[in-house]
């Protein structure tokens, strides 16, 4: 029996909080613990000419040493830069590896998008969770820009600064303008003495025109967008309806928490009233990414947050986020051709970048609609076309790191290794077209294995892939500070915090209480 079986059988008797802890520090433990040998250090800078955009060009030379294959001081401590699961791979590997255009064509979708029993939802709440810890810098893409633990920067804030000009100094309260009807965040933008609408002043050291200005390329009516972006703590806040539906939600409860604690702590003042919500509201969102997010990926009620989990296991180290981990995550099959909201079908062109639709249509009406539309199939061949450039870019990140081969991989998470391209593929297009690529499946590149790799249903990915990510996500959970059993109380939460964290297992519960008045929603990531 499989430990999933057995966790599903397991709970059926009533022992599944055993299990569940037995099968999580199973995973935690497929490999090394932190600290790893290796990252993405090197002494070596980027030349005078080199630009982030080279990565985007097979031909655009790396530096001599660009990627370090020996373990330094540096590589051991310097979390500026992002770890690496192993050492690079040798110069003549890289050598047999064919056009990047060509390997990044197998994740393009042709014809309509093969769905899986994923929710939009799913797909905008996978890309709004790890675009808060997944951060490569886009001046030098060896170095991140994470803080490397689950922090809820998404509506917080990177930095002390971010978070104080996202605060409304009053009550601990979140900003937030209830102008619609509805508590939403605050504006980005305000116009200019021009009639432009720029981002305003106190925003411009979280996200600047300029990178406004990016993400609205070829949108239609970019100013006319521009007035409804909302400010969040990352840069990325208006990227989706979905991304911006999820941060108001998380917002919501935010000040939902302070007004409740006000009335019960009467004496508190602004700060303790924020930062006690704060970290309530962090503990919410972890606790929904286990129960909800990764029971979800794996196919069952499996895990639940058990607070003091690792502390006395091996795996229980400081986070650091690994390039392999960020690249791990480009599930970009999930994303829909279309969603239909109040019996309007938009494409991407419409549910990107458009929070106007929050506004036209109500915040409920944009959740209910992503819980009801299918995601896509994570797998090759079926990205669609608007992210084909992020696949090619993928690639050529993994080349420009110097990833080891899939198999590598395999070896390092303690899976026996593909032999063939019939064991890595059950499906007779995927496999041709591995093979026009590859000589060898001992040359399958790890982005292209993880994807390509045969699953066992209901997990939504291969082997590999489910592996990798449930040992990042349970040995990053359960290292964050709030579930050391030093912090876990009602001296850090507060009874009335404890209850909240514990009446809460699901997206629905988190949004059920946070939706106006007289409004309902679905909230699922399955279908």
């Amino acid at each position: 029996m499989s430990k999933l079986g057995l966790l599903k059988a397991a709970n059926k008797l009533g022992l599944g909080g055993t299990v569940s802890r037995w099968v999580i520090n199973d995973y935690a433990t497929t490999t090394p613990p932190r600290p790893r040998p290796f990252s993405m250090w090197s002494h070596v800078a980027p030349h005078e000419n080199w630009k982030p955009t080279d990565l985007d060009n097979p031909s655009a030379p790396k530096p001599p040493g660009y990627v370090s294959d020996y373990t330094s001081w540096p590589s051991l401590v310097d979390r500026r830069f992002s770890g690496r699961h192993l050492r690079p791979a040798e110069p003549s590997y890289q050598g047999r590896l064919q056009d990047a255009g060509k390997v990044a064509a197998l994740f393009s979708r042709s014809g309509q998008m093969k769905p899986d029993r994923s929710s939009a939802l799913f797909a905008f709440f996978a890309q709004w969770f790890t675009d808060s810890i997944l951060r490569f810098d886009s001046h030098d893409r060896r170095r991140n820009t994470s803080n490397h633990d689950i922090d809820l920067c998404q509506i917080y804030g990177l930095t002390t600064d971010a978070t104080h000009v996202l605060r409304e100094h009053r009550g601990g309260r979140l900003r937030s303008d209830s102008a619609t009807g509805e508590e939403l965040p605050v504006k980005l933008c305000a116009q200019n003495a021009a009639g432009e609408w720029v981002v305003k002043p106190e925003f411009s050291t979280i996200v600047n025109d300029a990178t406004v200005n990016a993400f609205l390329k070829g949108f239609p009516d970019p100013q006319a967008r521009r007035q409804f972006l909302y400010a969040s703590g990352l840069e990325r806040g208006n990227s989706s309806i979905g991304y911006a539906a999820i941060s108001t939600i998380f917002l919501r409860e935010h000040n939902r928490l302070c007004a409740a604690l006000a009335t019960k702590h009467p004496t508190w003042d602004d700060e303790r009233l924020f930062q006690t919500a704060r970290m309530i509201n962090i503990v919410l969102l972890m606790k929904l990414v286990v129960e909800d997010y990764i029971n979800h990926i794996l196919g069952g009620k499996l895990f639940r947050l058990e607070p003091g989990l690792g502390e006395d296991k091996a795996w229980y180290r400081p986070n650091w986020i690994a390039a392999e981990f960020d690249l791990l995550y480009r599930w970009h099959g999930l994303m829909p051709d279309t969603i239909a909201v109040g019996g309007d079908v938009l494409d991407h062109w419409a549910y990107r970048n458009n929070n106007a639709l929050i506004e036209q249509r109500g915040l409920s009406a944009v959740i209910d609609a992503a819980s009801k539309a299918p995601a896509g199939r994570i797998g090759l061949f079926n990205s669609p076309g608007f992210l084909q450039p992020a696949e090619l870019n993928a690639v050529l990140m993994g080349r420009a790191f110097r990833l080891q081969p899939y198999n590598a991989y395999r070896d390092r998470f303690g899976l026996s290794r593909i032999e063939s391209f019939d064991d890595l593929t059950a499906d007779p297009a995927e496999r041709s077209a591995l093979q026009e690529c590859y000589a060898s499946v001992d040359d399958v590149e790890y982005l292209v294995g993880i994807f390509a790799e045969k699953r066992k249903k209901p997990a939504l990915f291969g082997e590999l892939l489910t592996r990798m990510v449930a040992y990042d996500a349970f040995t990053q959970i359960f290292s964050n500070p709030l579930l050391s059993k030093a912090i876990w109380g009602k001296e850090t939460f507060t009874d009335y915090g404890l209850k909240q964290i514990e009446e809460t297992s699901s997206i629905q519960d988190l949004v059920d209480r946070n939706l106006k008045p007289g409004t309902k929603a679905t909230a699922r990531l399955g279908l």
